[in-house]
């Protein structure tokens, strides 16, 4: 899991206003407060236009990106994104 940590960690620390923070037993990553992917042992969950989100590891990883990107622009607050987004 730790290559998915580091990819998830890659791709979210180029979008604005990000913060990873350490919630027990999950690594969370969240802009201006909002989660947008958490990462619980082996399982990661992604905000998605439904609700939450499983990634596969075995997801290509320019899919895992993206995902990550539209999660944090769905829980991104509007004037974050008006100021240009990612």
């Amino acid at each position: 899991m730790t290559e998915m940590l580091d990819l998830i960690r890659e791709a979210a620390k180029v979008l604005p206003a990000t913060e990873e923070r350490d919630a027990g037993e999950a690594t969370v990553f969240a802009v201006e407060g909002n989660d947008f992917a958490r990462i619980i042992g082996d399982s990661v969950t992604v905000r998605g236009d439904d609700g939450w989100t499983a990634i596969d590891a075995d997801s290509d990883p320019a899919a895992i990106e993206d995902a990550v990107a539209h999660a944090w622009e769905l829980a991104a607050p509007r004037a974050l994104l008006e100021a240009g987004g990612r």
